[in-house]
């Protein structure tokens, strides 16, 4: 048994009180006595994959005793969309939005979680927060999909665990090396308008105690918009090493470079970028008994780009500016489970700098600057499993060097109403850390504001997870998030002024295959007001739709419709047009395989119908367009 596999059983064995009345289609490993084979069947088809989450205490558990509002989306779900980045994965889920999709790897496209601002997302990748600690924006579309083995999303404030992220957590968990034979992979290339292209290669295996990982991937195109060229590649390289069976030593590596056209601006002019990213962690988990575990871990980052625009027509240059962001932290934590508890200890360190070189006037005046984020935290956790409860108390304390410290305490409670039915509830008080930019670093046109305290949250949810129809689940939850502090620009700076409550709800349903075929939707609904004008907050999604349908005979055919309007409670100066629905239509061919080779031929067509969906016209979505490509794997 593999140290991977013994962990795992632990983490299974404490749920079995839990879980033995309580259901398996919520994740739990231990099948009921009162479960004949036919029902549990039916409902594993709605969880496949899906067992065990570990973003919402860091440590995994069974999705049956998560509180918060979490969605999983898996490696098999990523295929299925064909998509190339993680910002076309995230604009398929349900109260998650993000703008502006325009080119595969291109633009730099921000993330709102119910209607969040971008930066209150935190993005998190090998355990490395991925955002930048200039503005605290993640760059979703410099993260190829190969690499992801999953996604976990929390839907709401995560602060009692992670610390800074008021809207929420995206945890990337990546591929681990392939422990059924010594070296397998995959190739495949696609290719559609506008020289748009995507080249992948990975290779994975085990020999011995050593196992390994890697990826590399290339995104290139012309742009399917005016000025909206892309050049990108990336490796990944994850190494494990058992030298027992209760320690595992790891260590990845993350690279990625690339060039890109920002688009075309009256006012600003022509603008593009570069960007360069370095991730690598180096950590080890060990079984220090039955019931106690150690994990700590090391990690460096550093996030570089550039921006720059010219005049349009003449390609004058109109500014110039460089960030160079490296952060060195670590991480350490314990897990302890006995009787009815799983509990949780760690501490979280982190050191991030900014070099800044920015230019106006064609690179006329030129200035530097310099900021550092310091970060400490400790923080706790308990799974309290009883009967048919789960309750989950959550506390952690962070310093910062740059604004007021804070404590995020949390409650979630979970029950068990019926066999087929979990309730929900979750309550959290988060922050949200003002960026170096707003605080030490400045920017075109902002003054640093020293003073800046962190953004509070009050978060309140309630919902539940059925299968009470047998072959249909549905999803319901219910949020509340009153936001103090918000930071408001006024004259050339930002101030902590503003006050926002953002409620609404999320309701989500999936039925199981029926002639290989399986639909799911899933409606958000959201209400933004500023709690001092009661004044509705502006460009926020009011209203989303998603519509799937998917098809899969498991042997030579598949394919997929994928749909998605939003409604945006847009500022008319905008000039946004929402009135279509975007679907997106993927197919593909799989070639008879044998001892694990096989493969495909996939096609795409985005935007079928030719619509237009986009909050804004400096930032228009793309036609109709299409690309095919083959996968192999081995």
């Amino acid at each position: 048994m593999t140290f991977r596999d013994k962990i795992i059983e632990k983490r299974i064995s404490v749920a079995t009180a839990a879980c033995a009345g309580a259901l398996l289609w919520l994740g739990c490993s231990v099948v009921p006595a009162w479960a004949d084979n036919d029902e549990m069947k039916v409902l594993e088809m709605f969880y496949e994959d899906k067992e065990l989450v570990v973003t919402p205490t860091r440590d995994p558990k069974p999705i049956s005793q998560v509180a918060e509002n979490v969605t999983v989306i898996t490696a098999k779900e990523i295929q299925a969309l064909n998509a190339h980045t993680l910002a076309e994965v995230l604009n398929t889920v349900p109260g998650i939005h993000v703008e502006p999709r325009v080119t595969p790897g291109g633009l730099s496209p921000t993330v709102s979680i119910q209607g969040s601002e971008s930066n209150h997302v935190r993005v998190i990748m090998d355990g490395v927060t991925i955002n930048n600690v200039s503005d605290f924006v993640a760059d979703l579309g410099a993260i190829p999909v190969q690499r992801i083995a999953a996604v976990e999303i929390i839907k709401g404030p995560a602060s009692s665990a992670w610390g800074s992220s008021l809207g929420g957590i995206i945890n990337i968990i990546t591929k681990s090396p392939d422990e059924s034979r010594s070296v397998g992979g995959m190739v495949s290339a696609s290719m559609g308008e506008r020289t748009t292209g995507d080249f992948r290669l990975e290779l994975s295996g085990t020999r011995s105690s050593l196992g390994y990982y890697l990826a590399a991937d290339g995104i290139t195109s012309d742009g399917l918009l005016p000025h909206t060229n892309v050049g990108s590649g990336s490796v990944y390289g994850k190494l494990t090493w058992e030298p027992h069976e209760d320690t595992r030593v790891f260590a990845t590596y993350s690279y990625s470079r690339g060039t890109r056209g920002v688009g075309e601006f009256p006012q600003y002019g022509l603008q593009d970028g570069d960007y360069e990213h370095l991730i690598a962690t180096l950590g080890m988990s060990h079984a220090l008994s039955e019931s106690l575990d150690l994990d700590i871990t090391g990690r460096f980052s550093r996030r570089d780009y550039s921006d720059a625009s010219s005049a349009l027509g003449t390609g004058e240059e109109l500014s110039n500016n460089r960030y160079e962001q490296p952060n060195l932290g670590a991480s350490a934590k314990l897990a302890w489970r006995t009787g009815i508890h799983s509990v949780n200890i760690g501490t979280d360190y982190d050191n991030g700098t900014i070099e800044a070189e920015l230019s106006e006037n064609g690179g006329t005046v030129r200035s530097k600057t310099h900021g550092r984020l310091e970060r400490r935290a400790i923080f706790a956790n308990d799974t309290i499993v009883w009967n048919s409860w789960s309750i989950t108390p959550g506390i952690r304390y962070d310093w910062t060097s740059t604004s007021d410290d804070f404590f995020s305490p949390s409650l979630g409670v979970t029950y068990n109403l019926s066999e087929y039915t979990v309730l929900r509830a979750y309550v959290a008080r988060g922050f949200n850390i003002p960026s170096l930019t707003a605080t030490t670093v400045g920017a075109r046109g902002l003054q640093p504001n020293p003073h800046l305290e962190v953004e509070k949250v009050w978060s309140y949810q309630i919902g539940f997870e059925t299968t009470l129809l047998r072959y249909l689940w549905l999803k319901n939850t219910l949020f509340r998030h009153d936001v103090s502090g918000f930071l408001a620009f006024e004259t050339n700076s930002y101030v902590n002024q503003g006050k926002q409550r953002r409620q609404g709800i999320e309701v989500e349903v999936k039925t199981i295959p029926f002639f290989d075929t399986t639909i799911s939707a899933g409606y958000t609904f959201i209400d933004a007001h500023d709690r001092l004008s009661e004044e509705r907050v502006p460009n926020i999604p009011r209203q989303t739709w998603d519509v799937t349908v998917n098809y899969d005979d498991r042997k030579f055919l598949r394919g997929g419709l994928v749909g998605r309007y939003t409604w945006w409670n847009a500022q008319g100066d905008l000039n946004g047009r929402y009135s279509a629905m975007i679907w997106d239509l993927t197919s593909g061919v799989r070639f008879p395989s044998a001892n694990k080779l096989g493969g495909e031929f996939f096609f795409v067509a985005h935007n079928v119908f030719n619509g237009s969906q986009y909050l804004s016209d400096l930032a228009k979505s793309p036609g109709r367009w299409f690309e095919g490509g083959v996968r192999f794997s081995f």
